[in-house]
């Protein structure tokens, strides 16, 4: 993944959208209110950068490279928090569900270590394969790494260290907070087991 250009592409999109009065340009345009009519490149290469959790555009340009691939991947997934697809919050008010989210968001963009060591993990440890293996989740997945990496492992932080991995995902449900991936059935078993070794071996009875 070249994340670099990734971004430069998207300020490109986002620009041209602006230019032409498209839907998915309305957040950008309200956040350059200051800006003249027609924003610069520059301009939107800014907001973007901001957006994505940096100070600048140099800010971006500077990042460590997991750094960036997190924001490439939260920038593609806008409802992708540390709790997983969307706010985690149920049964409470509309303010407390947007603080929530808010909040996981903020968390999850500042686990980019943790993201990369899951990462490198998967790849290491799990095949992928064609199709979409809906036989486990992100949730049950990230019981299976916390258990061999020994820490805790959040949803979000799987779905977007296995996103970043190029395993092909599906949304478990319209409402749910967990994902499927294109991940290899023996492979998983053969962590699980593994993951059950280690712990049995921590806590032996």
């Amino acid at each position: 993944m070249d994340t670099v250009r990734f971004f430069k592409d998207h300020a490109k999109f986002q620009l041209k959208g602006a230019r032409e009065g498209a839907p998915h340009a309305t957040a950008l345009l309200a956040g350059l209110r200051h800006c003249a009519e027609q924003p610069t490149l520059q301009q939107v290469q800014h907001h973007v950068a901001v957006t994505a959790g940096y100070s600048s555009w140099a800010g971006l340009l500077e990042a460590p490279e997991r750094d960036r691939q997190l924001a490439v991947v939260m920038t593609r997934e806008p409802q992708l928090t540390r709790f997983g697809m969307g706010a985690g919050a149920f049964h409470k008010t509309r303010e407390e569900r947007l603080a929530a989210f808010a909040r996981g968001r903020a968390e999850l963009r500042a686990s980019a270590d943790d993201v990369a060591e899951v990462t490198t993990w998967l790849l290491a440890n799990i095949a992928p394969i064609r199709t979409v293996n809906r036989v486990w989740t992100s949730y049950q997945h990230k019981h299976m790494v916390e258990r061999v990496i020994d820490r805790y492992v959040a949803n979000g932080e799987l779905i977007a260290a296995a996103i970043i991995a190029g395993y092909a995902y599906r949304r478990d449900a319209w409402d749910s907070p967990n994902v499927c991936f294109a991940m290899s059935s023996r492979s998983v078993r053969a962590a699980r087991a593994l993951g059950e070794r280690q712990r049995q071996d921590r806590f032996p009875r």
